[in-house]
């Protein structure tokens, strides 16, 4: 059989009979078959918004040869046979860092301080209705970790992981993730799909022999000569677990966990990271000024991506939730931070983003900041928004009046279920901070024509971990040779599918000591 990939522009609500007729035009024949390899959105013209679609075809007809496909190669199962693996996280680093390692024949225990997805739902329902925190029922911790309950964006821009990509979208496929995952440019699952999927996975991996702890948290290590022993737990599961191997594939919620592992002697860096707020707009307005119309036939809602370079810096949007939800991820009852999230269908009246800028610890105190210190600092922020009105309401401003310098007294509607309270961010943020969001704000009312109608709430500061561990050249973090950091936590990943193959590849450094 040969083969070819064609280019081809299509209508946005194309189908399948379609995009097959216009193959068969190409290549003269109604012999073939055909594998969608990549979908992209072509909005530049408004007047001819069109799918871009790259398809590989296979026929007698056709002279070329597909090309040769390179899978992740997975260790032999006999590899860890009678070795044990605690796994610390029950994200998308630890869910799939303990695939790898199952089907590698290691002893696998997924120890999460969070619950499992049904009770997390239900305590995030109680939460929203009633403003009570449980810890183990939040956004940020249980299965599937803070990825779950968010729009299920699975983009990344790291260059180096197209094997590991490929088998984490298949992981996802087989638990009943869209198959349109596989070849659209910007793929999202939805967290309504995401509640369905992880404990699909999480079955799964039960049935290879892994053990789940769910409720329970990591309160002590226990070391000898240079390797972890044991760890003490307490909670659901309280008690010692002992293991040849740990892997600690915790998310950048942890803060707690962060001051637990620098007080054990776990060496953290420093880093930039982005803080800022979120910025909610009416989905159909941002519609309008993306598309030149309310709706698109075929395109759930539309997307914005904007950038704007200051001459102190720059600010950016990240993670934007089209037709989605701004939503209370605070890590502790006296925390306040916002986040993102949406469902499948995207069909929610409102849009939201991030507006963030980078940010170093060093802009609030002279000097050094120390991996401890910055963690304290970080706290403080979060604190200080949750005490401006001493609850789970956030301060908000209209994107206009922060642009003219001065606080908002106009209440708006918005999807965020807590309060909104009138603020001047100017009592809330950093100088240097907000006059690098205030510049990008001013810089996105040029590029997108209703930005400014919007509002801004709560404090994000979640964009990416604000330390990041020492890693050796096998992937252990000293002063342990059997301890592995990895996943967003560990200051080397970010979002669910970076944090995902930095799982595999922690998981097949492992593997190749033994």
């Amino acid at each position: 059989m040969g083969y070819a990939e064609l280019e081809l522009a299509l209508p946005t609500d194309f189908s399948q009979e379609l995009l097959a007729k216009r193959i068969a035009s190409e290549i003269s024949t109604k012999s073939f078959k055909f594998q969608i390899l990549k979908r992209s959105l072509d909005a530049r013209n408004k007047r001819d918004i069109h799918y871009l679609v790259r398809v590989g075809v296979t026929s007698d007809t056709l002279g070329g040869e597909a090309p040769a496909t390179e899978s992740l190669e997975l260790p032999p199962q006999s590899t860890g046979k009678g070795r044990k693996v605690v796994v610390v996280g029950c994200g998308p680093a630890g869910i799939f860092a303990s695939t790898i390692l199952a089907r590698a024949g290691f002893s696998v225990t997924i120890i999460e301080k969070g619950s499992e997805v049904e009770r997390r739902t239900d305590e995030i329902k109680n939460l929203e209705a009633t403003g009570t925190f449980s810890p183990l029922g939040s956004y940020c911790f249980g299965a599937g970790g803070a990825g779950t309950f968010s729009d299920g964006k699975l983009t990344s821009r790291t260059k180096t992981i197209s094997k590991e990509r490929a088998f984490i979208f298949n992981e996802f496929i087989e638990a009943g993730a869209p198959a349109e995952i596989a070849f659209d440019a910007f793929p999202h699952v939805g967290s309504d799909n995401l509640k369905k999927i992880i404990p699909a996975m999480l079955e799964a991996l039960r049935e290879t022999g892994v053990t789940t702890l769910f409720e329970t948290e990591v309160s002590r290590l226990e070391q000898s000569f240079g390797r972890l022993t044991s760890l003490e737990l307490s909670g659901r599961h309280a008690g010692k677990i002992e293991a040849d191997y740990f892997i600690f594939a915790f998310g950048n919620n942890s803060l707690d966990f962060y001051k637990l592992l620098i007080s054990q002697g776990i060496s953290f860096t420093t880093k930039p990271f982005a803080i800022g707020f979120r910025v909610e707009h009416e989905r159909e307005e941002i519609n309008l000024s993306q598309w030149g119309r309310r709706e698109l036939k075929g395109v759930k809602a539309a997307e914005y991506r904007l950038t704007a370079k200051l001459g102190t810096g720059y600010a950016f949007t990240f993670c934007m939730c089209p037709g989605g939800r701004v939503v209370q991820t605070a890590p502790a009852s006296n925390l306040s931070v916002v986040n993102g999230m949406s469902n499948y269908l995207r069909d929610g009246r409102f849009s939201n983003s991030a507006v963030v800028t980078p940010f170093r610890f060093e802009e609030l105190e002279k000097g050094e900041v120390s991996p401890l210190r910055a963690i304290e600092l970080l706290e403080d922020i979060e604190q200080k928004f949750y005490s401006f009105s001493g609850s789970f309401a956030v301060p908000t401003a209209t994107i206009s009046s922060l642009l003219r310098g001065k606080p908002t007294a106009k209440p708006t509607d918005s999807s965020f279920p807590f309060g909104l309270i009138p603020a001047d961010y100017s009592e809330l943020l950093p100088t240097t901070v907000l006059n690098r969001l205030t510049g990008g704000l001013r810089a996105f009312s040029r590029q997108l024509k209703c930005f400014e109608n919007g509002i801004a709430l709560g404090f994000e500061s979640k964009t990416s971990a604000p330390l990041q561990s020492l890693r050796n050249d096998d992937f252990s973090t000293p002063p342990y040779s059997n301890l592995y950091l990895c996943g967003e936590g560990s200051g080397h990943s970010g979002g669910i599918v970076s944090s995902a193959a930095d799982g595999i590849k922690t998981a097949l450094m492992l593997a190749k000591k033994c």
